[in-house]
């Protein structure tokens, strides 16, 4: 067996292997009690995963005890795994055992006892799982705005009223009936110049005036 921490570019594996490790899987059910029918379980789902296990960092190589022979002195030892307990998640693997897994160091307890150097631990892991949330997202409806094209208002249509033109009519009189102010006589005289001629007064009785309101 074979155990490695692995943090980025950052690979640690252990000298000397421990006696033993503990996996630990839970479930996260709860048990409540029911009037009249009494303590039920309801199911819910599983907790993260913790694994720990204790050994040593040796000080000197020892062919009995080390898995391999260029490793790191005790203090550099203590001193990665406190960097990468600190940096957050690694990936811890234990070959021939089923732990490989995203976990971070809950617990780092160490210390010398002997006088030989080495420096004796404890390790704790919690598995990692990086939270997902399931459902598709709601697209965003987007209302486009569109310009509406500028019209004109609508010119509202001249009309030509006929007048016949009675007697003692004058251009004041009929353009005060018409119009509503005797002030548009001179407007009224330009719109019939030719029925009227050159003098504003030559009016007589039966003159046909187009009057445009």
């Amino acid at each position: 067996m074979e155990i490695w921490l692995k943090q980025g570019k950052t690979k640690f594996r252990l000298a000397v292997l421990p006696p033993e490790y503990e996996l630990t899987s839970e479930s996260g059910n709860t048990q409540v009690v029911i009037n009249s029918f009494g303590e039920v379980n309801l199911l819910g789902k599983r907790k993260l995963k913790t694994v720990s296990f204790s050994s040593f960092f040796p000080k000197n190589y020892n062919s009995s005890l080390c898995s391999y022979k260029k490793f790191p002195t005790p203090k550099e030892s203590v001193k990665k795994i406190e960097k990468m307990k600190n940096k957050g998640v690694l990936h811890l693997t234990m070959t021939n055992t089923p732990v490989n897994m995203d976990c971070t160091i809950e617990s780092f307890t160490w210390g010398e006892n002997d006088g030989s150097e080495d420096i004796n631990f404890t390790l704790e892991f919690k598995e990692y799982r990086k939270p997902e949330i399931k459902g598709k997202k709601k697209k965003e409806k987007v209302t486009k705005k569109v310009a509406l094209p500028i019209t004109q208002r609508p010119v509202k249509e001249i009309e030509d009223t006929i007048y016949t033109v009675k007697k003692n009519d004058d251009l004041c009189k009929i353009a005060k009936n018409v119009t509503g102010s005797s002030a548009n006589w001179r407007a009224l005289y330009l719109q019939n110049l030719d029925v009227i001629g050159d003098n504003p007064r030559s009016l007589f009785p039966g003159q046909r005036l187009v009057v445009k309101v």
